[in-house]
């Protein structure tokens, strides 16, 4: 049986609740004692596990669906079997296997290294849930990146020809549709790099995957709003008000990772 994306979501948010919740309680590690991070202390990780990663989880099996929603108006009334074969192709989901085992060789060996520090490293078991559900979220991460890549690249290509206002604003709808989940990661964004020193084993290569990160939510806003409102520039079609509000929308959402680390960093 398939799973549904709120069914995803639940899932995504049962698992964070037994490794943030249950496992500590359990082994001793839901309260912070002198240099020892709790788990009910680590608001950073139950802002990624409570929130962030059950969304993830519903979006990843959202988005096919609504990618295909949108293939099918482009396409209505002249199919092509050419159109979207890329797309299919099985090689994102190998890249995205690679890109989930990267991320566990290169964190693995620090949380090893930190075992029995905070909460996280507790024992065997904690580290061991804490790589798979990096593995899992850099897999689904990386498979919605890559599906968005090429069908934004596919859609701007279909789009050189002229189209109708309505497949335009169906394009335009789904990246914003995407809003919710950017906005989220931006939030992230802003949380970590207040997080990032106070990290057990914190070391450079971290804070080049953190500005990695930024430019990576930088490149994903580009690409879920400038596109389509390009196409219809470029189309002559004007921009209406919506469209200006749609672009206030993106300068906020761009904002985010910013505003959010402003605002902690005040209150904390």
């Amino acid at each position: 049986m398939r799973l549904g994306r709120y069914s995803a979501a639940l899932a995504g948010l049962t698992w964070s609740l037994i490794y943030l919740l249950v496992l500590p309680a359990i082994f001793g590690g839901l309260w912070s004692r002198g240099q020892y991070l709790g788990s009910l202390d680590d608001w950073h990780a139950q802002i990624l596990l409570l929130l962030v990663f059950p969304v993830t989880c519903g979006f990843y099996l959202w988005q096919p669906s609504a990618i295909t929603r949108v293939y099918e108006l482009i396409l209505s009334g002249n199919p092509s079997h050419d159109v979207g074969r890329l797309y299919h192709k099985g090689i994102w989901r190998y890249l995205s296997l690679v890109c989930g085992l990267a991320v566990v060789l290169f964190d693995g060996p620090k949380r090893i290294a930190d075992y029995g520090s905070w909460w996280m490293t507790q024992n065997w078991l904690t580290i061991a849930g804490r790589e798979a559900s990096l593995a899992l979220a850099f897999y689904i991460l990386s498979m919605i990146a890559w599906r968005q890549l090429i069908a934004t690249v596919e859609w701007n290509r279909l789009l050189a020809k002229p189209t109708t206002a309505t497949v335009l604003k169906a394009v335009t709808n789904y990246g914003l549709g995407s809003v919710f989940l950017l906005a989220l990661l931006g939030v992230r964004v802003g949380v970590e790099g207040i997080e990032l020193p106070q990290r057990p084993g914190t070391g450079a290569p971290d804070y080049y995957i953190y500005c990695a990160k930024i430019a990576v939510y930088i490149i994903a806003g580009l690409m879920l709003f400038f596109v389509p409102i390009a196409r219809v520039r470029r189309e002559r079609l004007g921009i209406s008000l919506a469209r200006v509000i749609t672009l206030l929308k993106l300068a906020g959402i761009m904002a985010l990772p910013l505003l959010a680390y402003i605002m902690l960093k005040l209150v904390l």
